[in-house]
Formats: structure tokens, C-alpha cells, sequence
């Protein structure tokens, strides 16, 4: 990980990204992944409005993603509590889940961080309509302590599409 690191950090398009990916890394051990219990909250209090938390669960060949924990900001930007909904059970869409899952068992699969920027259409609890925004996302797996991922933590920014470059092409973008 450590000859990737840089190139990984470059991509990363705002500063809070890059602090939190530098506080990740820190807690990293040669050769291994960080526990939860290596990250403190007290350590993230300025991510904590959009972190996710999201345990990964296996059996045979089959994986679920909950949603363990999310901050509270993500609540008002996504109208809804995610709170120990499944992956599956997000109002995205389905081709929306299907990216996410993928994107999910690949942190898993190759045990490292993942980032990019996603057009988020989610539909609002209220049925009012929908709220169109940009996800800057970036998510770190976190070991059990068997050495396999059993978390996965995410930090997300949301700027409103209204708000970007005309010239900007909204993509997932990774490691």
C-alpha cells in the first residue's frame, strides 16, 4: 500500500479527504489493516456528520453490507435515517446498488481504499422528489481480528450538481 499511497492521496479532491486518509494510513501496521478500535472518535470529530460505518458480513460466497452507524449530516442530506438498512435496502435504484455493491466487495476483495465522485440521485422520504448532488466518496476497510475486512468506513461530501463545473464529468474514479 505504501508506493500507492500518494498517487491514491492526489486523487482525493478536498482537504478533509486527505486528513482523514492520513489518519487511516497512520493507524495502518505494516502489512496490516486497521481495527475499529484503532480509530477513536475523538481523533475524527470533524468527519463524524458524514461518516458511515457499514459491518460486512459473509457467508460462503454471498456478502451484506449494514449500515452500522451514520452521522448525523447524512440524515438531512439524505432526508432518511440509514441506520441498519442493508445495502440493498437503500431507495437508489437498482443499477445504483449494483455500483455500490461492487464497489464495496472490492475494498473487501483487495483490502484497500476506494474514492471517486458519484451523481446522487436520492429519492426524498417525504416523496417530494428527488435531491441531485455530487458524492465525493472515499471509503477504508477495517479488519476484524481474524485480519479479514469486517467494516468498511466512509466519509462522504455532497455539493449539489447545480453547483459544479459544466465542464466537469461525474464518474466513479478508484485506486
Amino acid at each position: 500500500m505504501g508506493e500507492r499511497a500518494e498517487p491514491f492521496k492526489q486523487q482525493l479532491a478536498y482537504d478533509a479527504q486527505r486528513s482523514l486518509y492520513d489518519y487511516w494510513r497512520s493507524k495502518c501496521a505494516p502489512g496490516k489493516l486497521p481495527t475499529r478500535q484503532d480509530l477513536h472518535p475523538r481523533d475524527m470529530v470533524q468527519f463524524l456528520p458524514f461518516i458511515t460505518l457499514t459491518d460486512v458480513a459473509q457467508k460462503h460466497t454471498h456478502i451484506t453490507f449494514r449500515v452500522r452507524l451514520a452521522g448525523t449530516g447524512l440524515r438531512s442530506v439524505l432526508h432518511r435515517e440509514i441506520t441498519g438498512c442493508t445495502l440493498d435496502e437503500l431507495p437508489i435504484g437498482r443499477q445504483a446498488r449494483d455500483k455500490w455493491r461492487q464497489i464495496h466487495e472490492r475494498i473487501v476483495a483487495e483490502r484497500t481504499p476506494l474514492c471517486g465522485v458519484t451523481p446522487l440521485m436520492w429519492e426524498k422520504a417525504d416523496n417530494t422528489g428527488q435531491t441531485a448532488l455530487a458524492q465525493f466518496w472515499l471509503k477504508f476497510p477495517l479488519a476484524g481480528e481474524n485480519g479479514k475486512v469486517c467494516s468498511i468506513l466512509a466519509y462522504d461530501i455532497f455539493t449539489p450538481l447545480a453547483d459544479l463545473s459544466p465542464g466537469l464529468g461525474l464518474r466513479a474514479t478508484h485506486n
